[in-house]
């Protein structure tokens, strides 16, 4: 009896020391959660995710799935028109854009000569709603369309996988923001602020791309090439601007000025060369009379 109580006592003993060990173990376990939460995320093969972001996935469990939004679509019109007038045109469109709502991105005009017919390009933002009236109107408003297109692209499925992306990349975020304030190890430390970085740059380009596809499908863009076709006729002066007299008078005193100017150079040029003609003027007037007292030689 003695032997059998002897051996009970023992087997209280060893199973008491064991359940210790167990809540030892336990509390060891616990006291490095987030070196073993990464070390089991270590296994996730080609997720696309480092084992720090894995670990904060399986710990939140993950984003849930958003609802879908209204269709998106981003509308993009080009119109080619002729008008006889471009400014009135031009104020035409531009008051039009203002009462839609819309703005001028962009404007150019050129003209190659003084009289020569004006061209000019405009980039429209208007809003969706408006996008097809607005280029009716343009067309209606024209002398001529030489060119009209407009095209949309469905951008629905790309923006629903960037929020799908973006909240997952969130719930990253705020995982590796707790597994920093719960890290004690320096290299642990260093490899969740090394994946934050990124994830965060990552959060910004999947936000940037997302507000560009919200203001272009809120906003169409429409393109105008405005090409002017007119003829211009020159007008008939009228007497007041033809200035009879004062041309004639004006070309008097011009021919005038002209004589005198010729004149003034011809004594310009004889005093100048008065040295050499003189001399060259006397010699020849003695040779003119030694020659007319010369008797005449008989034949």
């Amino acid at each position: 009896m003695k032997i059998v109580l002897a051996l009970v006592t023992m087997l209280i003993i060893l199973a008491a020391c064991s359940n210790s060990e167990d809540r030892a173990d336990e509390a060891q376990d616990d006291a490095g959660g987030f070196e073993d939460t990464v070390t089991e995320s270590g296994d996730s093969g080609g997720s696309g995710y480092s084992e720090v972001e894995e670990a904060a996935l399986e710990t939140d469990g993950g984003a849930e799935p958003s609802e879908l939004p209204a269709q998106m679509v981003i509308y993009n019109g080009s119109l080619t028109i002729e008008t006889a007038d471009y400014d009135d045109t031009y104020r035409s469109i531009q008051d039009d854009i203002n009462s839609r709502g819309g703005f001028i991105v962009e404007t150019n005009v050129s003209q190659h000569g003084e009289n020569e017919n004006r061209t000019g390009n405009l980039t429209v933002r208007i809003p969706q709603a408006e996008f097809f009236p607005f280029m009716d109107r343009i067309e209606a408003g024209s002398s001529r369309v030489i060119d009209k297109s407009a095209h949309g692209s469905d951008v629905t499925e790309e923006y629903v996988d960037l929020e799908s992306r973006l909240r997952s990349k969130e719930t990253v975020e705020e995982r590796l923001l707790s597994f920093m304030d719960e890290a004690e190890d320096t290299e642990n430390l260093l490899r969740i602020s090394n994946d934050l970085a990124s994830v965060q740059e990552e959060i910004e380009q999947l936000k940037g791309r997302m507000n560009y596809l919200e203001d272009h499908t809120a906003f169409s863009t429409v393109t105008v090439h405005i090409l002017e076709r007119t003829v211009r006729v020159d007008t008939l002066q009228d007497r007041e601007n033809l200035n009879t007299l004062e041309r004639a008078q004006s070309l008097f005193m011009n021919t005038v000025n002209v004589i005198i100017s010729a004149l003034s150079g011809l004594v310009v040029f004889a005093v100048g060369l008065s040295p050499v003609l003189i001399p060259l003027i006397a010699v020849g007037v003695i040779l003119f009379f030694r020659r007319k007292k010369r008797p005449d030689t008989p034949a």
